[in-house]
């Protein structure tokens, strides 16, 4: 298959990997799988702990192995992972089941955002990554938009039939990835002694470049922010009263407005410039989770709608700044080394956020997790005011 079939390929591979049915009633269903909402904080947190711990060597392997072979390796993961939520019950079949979902994130963090840049790159295109990235977010938005509104009938139905129903769409997606072409091939052979060194450089690199821990350490707060209310969101709405007969609905709508700022980021971007558009980031976030701490019956789903909203947009912008100051030789992995303080972020958060979600309540929570946010935010501040933080280079 030609290298001009992977941007297509992506498309349709992005949109068949996120068939999972049981995401817009996550926490449900992890309660109805004998799973209660605490333990389903520490999975939550455990799976971003094994992400953190391999996302820095997957990282390398994707860049001496091949970023192609490595997310075939991903996507392998996902189908184990389905499979046994699908079928068995638990905490620690759970908690199995996410820490396989956590190496397979891993291998696939950085690696699909660095296939699909390097891809443009080759064509001497990579100046419509922001276009194409925002294409391939409206995709993936509309399959999940599609995927939820089905995925909460079929919850209603059987809590086990969202899982059910997840499977053939991933097994797909693996077979589909067979077919992309890699854009550069890797000029070392993979041994330990090269991912090693490899590794070693590219943390170099990080240490070195002030751009690039500003955008790693804002992450630490988006991801965490971000990742906490999605997730939690089926409960957030069983609290403000929503029926579960209506969650696929919203879930819906959330995520086509995510989709919608995929699509518009880059010419917002283009508009704002860079400092407005990270502002902007910033203060939707706060608003929207200080917002959704009110929980306030039916209306705080419109302040939910502020998280999905800033999702897409920051998703797209935040990756373009990301490679414009990324090697291609050392791009997945300095990419996963970013992605690595967004699961430290969600690692420490999350269970925070469970065990107060357990004895003070999900708004109480929710306050917690804007005031933790807000002061990191403020931090941020002032580090890209003493680094004198510009977003203007762009390597090679």
């Amino acid at each position: 298959m030609k290298l001009k079939y992977n941007i297509l390929l992506m498309y349709v591979i992005g949109a068949l990997m996120w068939g999972r049915f049981f995401v817009p009633v996550l926490a449900l269903f992890y309660v109805a799988s004998q799973v209660p909402l605490e333990q389903f904080a520490i999975i939550m947190g455990v799976f971003s702990l094994s992400i953190l711990v391999f996302e820095i060597p997957t990282g390398a392997l994707a860049d001496l192995l091949g970023k192609k072979k490595t997310l075939l390796l991903s996507r392998f993961m996902y189908i184990l992972e389905i499979f046994l939520i699908a079928f068995f019950n638990g905490f620690w079949i759970f908690l199995i089941a996410k820490i396989i979902s956590g190496i397979g994130v891993s291998l696939t963090s950085g690696t699909g955002s660095a296939m699909l840049f390097d891809t443009l790159k080759k064509q001497k295109r990579e100046g419509q990554y922001k276009k194409i990235s925002g294409n391939l977010g409206v995709i993936v938005n509309i399959s999940m938009a599609t995927v939820f509104i089905i995925g909460a009938y079929l919850f209603s139905i059987s809590p086990k039939l969202p899982a059910f129903v997840s499977l053939p769409f991933i097994i797909l997606g693996f077979i589909l990835t067979f077919f992309l072409e890699e854009p550069y091939k890797s000029k070392k052979n993979l041994t330990f002694k090269h991912h090693f060194i490899h590794m070693k450089k590219a943390i170099s690199f990080f240490k070195k470049s002030d751009v690039v821990k500003y955008i790693a350490f804002l992450t630490f707060f988006t991801s965490a922010a971000v990742s906490i209310s999605l997730s939690m969101s089926s409960a957030y709405f069983e609290q403000i009263l929503i029926p579960i007969s209506l969650i696929g609905l919203l879930a819906f709508i959330s995520s086509m407005i995510t989709a919608f700022t995929s699509k518009k980021a880059d010419k917002w971007e283009s508009l704002l410039k860079e400092k407005k558009s990270i502002w902007i980031i910033q203060i939707v976030i706060i608003l929207g989770l200080f917002l959704i701490s009110l929980t306030i019956p039916y209306y705080g789903y419109l302040f939910y709608l502020l998280i999905p909203f800033i999702s897409g947009f920051e998703g797209v912008i935040l990756g373009n700044y990301a490679h414009n100051h990324i090697p291609t030789s050392h791009r997945a992995t300095i990419l996963s080394v970013m992605n690595m303080f967004g699961n430290i972020g969600i690692f420490l958060l999350f269970p925070l956020s469970g065990y107060v979600m357990k004895n003070y309540g999900i708004g109480t929570a929710f306050i917690i997790l804007g005031l933790i946010t807000l002061f990191g935010f403020i931090a941020l501040y002032f580090y890209s005011k003493d680094k004198d933080i510009k977003f203007t280079k762009n390597p090679t």
